[in-house]
């Protein structure tokens, strides 16, 4: 009985999210990890030399 209980209250929590917080598109996703990244790039190449 304890196991029905946690399994309806869980998807009932990830409905709830999931309306709350709706997925992004792969697009907006992949400007968000490139804004979040493009620092530490550009600190990582300041430091290598190009021939």
């Amino acid at each position: 009985m304890r196991f029905i209980l946690g399994l309806l209250i869980g998807v009932a929590l990830g409905a709830a999210l999931g309306r709350l917080a709706p997925p992004q598109s792969g697009n907006e996703i992949r400007q968000a990890l490139k804004q979040r990244l493009q620092p530490d790039a550009e600190e990582a190449t300041d430091g290598v030399a190009v021939e």
